[in-house]
């Protein structure tokens, strides 16, 4: 026996572009009931001739209601911006279908960044349903009737099994799983791996990507061209190391690290560093350093680390290894690699801000072992 509930949403204008936009094709949306495989499907055309597209049984309760209320509580002003210290609010994140018609990319269609239309702008919003959350900065969404994986931009959460990563992981999932989020892409449709690349808002405004590094459950980092928010996550980031949030604690003892003694002690020497070059920095990178020394007692191999700034420029150290009570210069301009001195050979600008900025050390493995603001 199979009770059919026909929520033909003619009268609620909003609820028809919700539906519309997320299976992308006109008609009704029917919920089916039965004791041996309940589904929803978005019925074509009439009762007689209608074709039921069928969708993941896990979410179609949820789903009913949840286009119901979101139709109905659309307000026509737009959320109040958020600031520092309060949850991180866009402006105009409303959920339009105007704001959805930009394709969708095929994922896997490329091994790098896809590059998307340049200068984005007004139409570069999407709506999706969060079926799971992976881990602190990836989630899979239903967008346009297919599943797809999604990972945040500007952002890097704990891996799975370091310190904050099951933090990470359940703020994430208790903010976006379950839940209808309006996406937004910046230049880059997909990463390397497939993943579509956006920022995630709920539909309170909150910018999801930035909420999570101003909670210390994420560090900023930029990776560009796709920098559009760059600058709230990282004043968000700011604000989590002031208040020593999760990943900004003070370690209590010295971390052992793989396949290093837990006696290797590194620190930015602020003496030696030149974070701003005679003259014009951009012309003059060999004048332009930050220099690490190992304080201490035994070498610390650094093959495979990497350097980065708050922005996301970064440098990968070459097969090397820091005697200790040694010092090297990892130098901005072009050089031949000594033991002392590495050159990043940056192309176009120079890397460290005159104003400001942030010295980020990680092993190979990604793990954070060091970092230095001035």
């Amino acid at each position: 026996m199979k009770l059919w509930i026909d929520l033909n949403p003619s009268d609620k204008e909003g609820f028809d572009k919700i539906c519309h936009s997320l299976f992308k094709v006109p008609g009704r949306l029917v919920s089916e009931f039965s004791l041996s495989s309940p589904r929803l499907a978005w019925k074509l055309g009439t009762k007689q001739d209608e074709q039921p597209i069928a969708l993941k049984s896990q979410f179609w309760v949820w789903l009913i209601f949840s286009l119901i209320c979101a139709a109905c509580s659309q307000q026509d002003s737009a959320p109040a911006q958020g600031g520092i210290g309060e949850q991180t609010v866009i402006p105009a994140a409303s959920f339009t279908a105007e704001e959805i018609s930009t394709p969708l990319p095929t994922p896997g269609s490329s091994p790098a960044y896809t590059q998307s239309i340049p200068g984005i702008g007004e139409q570069s919003r999407e709506i999706a349903f969060v079926m799971q959350v992976i881990d602190g900065d990836t989630i899979e969404v239903i967008l346009n009737g297919e599943s797809y994986k999604l990972r945040y931009i500007g952002i890097d959460a704990p891996e799975p099994g370091t310190d904050c990563a099951q933090e990470s992981t359940e703020s994430n999932r208790s903010m976006v799983e379950n839940q209808i989020v309006e996406l937004e892409r910046d230049f880059s449709d997909i990463d390397q791996y497939g993943r579509l690349l956006r920022y995630v808002y709920l539909p309170d405004g909150t910018l999801v990507n930035a909420e999570l590094v101003r909670l210390g459950l994420a560090v900023a980092l930029a990776y560009p061209p796709d920098t559009k928010h760059q600058e709230i996550i990282n004043l968000n980031e700011l604000e989590a190391r002031n208040s020593a949030a999760c990943i900004w604690k003070p370690a209590t003892s010295t971390p052992s690290l793989p396949g290093l003694e837990s006696d290797i002690d590194l620190a930015v020497d602020p003496e030696c560093s030149r974070f701003n070059a005679p003259g014009n920095d951009n012309e003059n990178k060999k004048e332009e350093y930050v220099c690490i020394v190992n304080q201490g007692p035994s070498a610390a191999d650094m093959s495979g680390w990497s350097v980065h700034d708050d922005y996301g420029w970064t440098f990968e150290f070459p097969g090397f290894s820091l005697p200790a009570g040694s010092v090297v210069k990892v130098i901005t301009g072009c050089g031949d690699n000594t033991g002392s001195e590495l050159y990043w050979c940056k192309d176009e600008t120079a890397v460290w801000n005159n104003d400001g900025d942030c010295v980020f050390l990680s092993d190979s493995q990604g793990e954070l072992i060091l970092q230095y603001c001035y």
